[in-house]
């Protein structure tokens, strides 16, 4: 479902949806005729959509790597940031699983970066793609009309904390309870969260406000 509040649009995408649009993802794999050896998942949005593909496509040889453009609290970086590791992919038909292209750039950097490997092919697929994209990828289950903030269920607690802090700063969301936390949240996106995301919002707030809090001063 869809929300316009204030300068974003947002999109909340259930465990099911996401689940659902893994598989459809992985159908579109399949009646390509494309057949990969290898996937690989970039950490972390990729993570679930990669796992459910594997299943779907009978794909035991799944890696992980750490790429990013935007961090926590939407700081973007000045470019793609890649954690160096060795794949072993000489000769496999490879594909690379995310879970949104907004920009194109990490994607198009982790190809660059994956082809040092030798696989025989690279193939790529993500669950949504932005029309903000500059490089499309191989394979997406739904094309998007226009910008919007997509929050994943992996991604709850990172989008309600970023949220928070960019709206009043990391003292004052150090102060608020839970309620007060899901009210600010709804005021800003239109979205009311499952109950089930309440019952740890104090435990991830210490995790996500402090470090925000220890990573820029304010005034």
């Amino acid at each position: 479902m869809v929300y316009s509040m204030y300068k974003h649009k947002y999109m909340y995408v259930s465990w099911e949806e996401a689940v659902n649009l893994s598989l459809k993802l992985g159908s579109k794999i399949l009646e390509s005729g494309y057949r990969p050896d290898s996937i690989i998942a970039i950490s972390r949005g990729g993570l679930v959509p990669a796992r459910v593909i594997s299943d779907l496509l009978n794909i035991e040889r799944v890696f992980s790597l750490k790429a990013s453009l935007w961090g926590i609290g939407g700081k973007k970086y000045d470019d793609v940031v890649i954690y160096s590791m060795y794949l072993p992919i000489k000769g496999d038909n490879t594909l690379i699983v995310d879970d949104v292209v907004d920009t194109g750039s990490t994607l198009h950097k982790i190809t660059k970066y994956i082809e040092k490997f030798n696989p025989e092919s690279i193939k790529t697929a993500v669950l949504h793609l932005k029309p903000s994209a500059k490089y499309v990828p191989d394979y997406y289950s739904m094309k998007l009309s226009n910008w919007i903030w997509i929050i994943y269920p992996w991604t709850v607690y990172e989008t309600i904390y970023s949220i928070i802090y960019n709206k009043i700063g990391c003292r004052d969301s150090l102060e608020l309870d839970e309620k007060e936390i899901m009210d600010l949240f709804y005021q800003e996106t239109g979205i009311k969260l499952d109950r089930k995301y309440t019952k740890f919002l104090s435990d991830s707030k210490i995790n996500y406000i402090k470090y925000l809090c220890s990573s820029q001063e304010e005034p």
